[in-house]
């Protein structure tokens, strides 16, 4: 088989959020170019079942580990040295900190380098757990690899940057659609939208305890918008809300009624929110790319979302911008693209240009020049 690279598929096991989406669609974009270096993905035994299907040619690795950090500095490294991988690709932010085999890591932002206090409204111990290892490893990994991979040019500054990392060895690698499914049928997406108790038309937003996620000020902007003319709020993915200050302001506003919650979704109930939308509100203050925007995009859904971090770059000209912190403003595009059907049209159009802009099929390739580069075999870094 020649050299072959180890590609850690844990992060798509379970419930696949960004990191998962990333490695699922990567692997299966590897697989189809023809002229990629060879792969096989780690996967581990405790985390999920098999992410991909029987017929991806991809072979798969099965190994145990109790929790992430000791998947990324014990159990992957000897997998990799055991079954012969001349190159592991650390795919969820942590490289090794020891290992006899050579790396490339992909560290997705410079968001885990925050104050703990940015964090959320209140901690809970495996978040601070978690917030420690990340806050101290992935700088010590990444000064490990032969090579860093992230997912925007403005993450790439940030790490070269905050991590002293060498130019030379960071890579910005964009990514394409979280989803790769096609539309529904309106009689199909009425279904998935009445099983989830949500009406049309309605503003959709990604909810999260992350205070950089923004989702307090987007209830509140929301909040502002006439009764008589606002149509329901839709926050998907809202996980241990019992750590967010939401739930009290949408009491305080008195928006029961009004604001849908959901915690983690299905891909197909995802898409499916995405798809029947009137708005898709991001007023992140952080990302280190943007996956949501894509997939309203794609959809036709116009979008409000901030200039901070890499929305900018992801959006182009597809978004309509805002000061995140400005409510104000928040709510007053909101309604603009509520009533304004030319102005909601032609962002439709321009977000849905933009999208096509990004590809799975890039991403791999690129991927994949990043492997022969850690080898030795383009010009560049080669072997250290």
């Amino acid at each position: 088989m020649g050299k072959w690279v180890l590609l850690d598929g844990r992060p798509a096991q379970g419930k696949r959020r960004g990191m998962g989406v990333y490695v699922t669609r990567l692997v299966e974009s590897l697989a189809k170019l023809p002229d990629a270096p060879a792969i096989k993905v780690a996967l581990d035994k405790n985390a999920g079942a098999d992410p991909w299907a029987p017929e991806l040619a991809v072979e798969r690795l099965w190994d145990g580990a109790a929790n992430a950090p000791r998947w990324e500095q014990s159990v992957l490294p000897a997998l990799a040295e055991k079954n012969g991988a001349a190159l592991v690709h650390h795919t969820a932010n942590t490289a090794a900190w020891k290992s006899r085999v050579p790396c490339v890591v992909t560290v997705h932002d410079a968001i885990f380098l925050r104050s703990l206090f940015s964090i959320s409204d209140r901690w809970y111990p495996r978040q601070v757990a978690a917030y420690l290892y990340y806050r101290f490893g992935v700088g010590r990994g990444a000064r490990r690899a032969r090579l860093v991979l992230t997912d925007s040019n403005y993450s790439r500054e940030e790490l070269i940057r905050k991590l002293n990392l060498d130019p030379v060895r960071v890579r910005a690698i964009h990514l394409a659609e979280p989803f790769e499914a096609a539309a529904l049928p309106e009689n199909e997406l009425d279904e998935v939208l009445g099983g989830l108790g949500v009406r049309r038309p309605y503003v959709l937003g990604l909810g999260a305890i992350d205070r950089r996620k923004n989702t307090a000020n987007l209830v509140r902007a929301y909040a502002r918008l006439p009764r008589s003319a606002a149509p329901q709020l839709v926050l998907a993915g809202f996980e241990k809300l019992k750590y967010s200050e939401v739930p009290q302001i949408i009491r305080e506003w008195n928006l029961e009624t009004r604001v849908k919650i959901f915690g983690y979704l299905e891909e197909r109930q995802l898409a499916a929110l995405f798809q029947g939308a009137a708005v898709f509100a991001y007023p992140s203050l952080e990302e280190g790319f943007g996956l949501p925007l894509l997939q309203a995009f794609l959809h036709g859904i116009p979008v409000i979302t901030t200039r901070n971090g890499s929305l900018a770059e992801v959006a182009g000209e597809g978004a309509r911008f805002v000061d995140p912190l400005d409510l104000r403003a928040m709510s007053r595009e909101m309604m603009t693209l509520l009533t304004d059907t030319t102005e909601s049209h032609r962002l439709a159009l321009a977000g849905y240009m933009q999208a096509k802009k990004f590809s799975w099929e890039n991403t791999a390739r690129q991927t994949a020049d990043a492997y022969r580069q850690a080898w030795g075999d383009l010009p560049g870094e080669g072997k250290r």
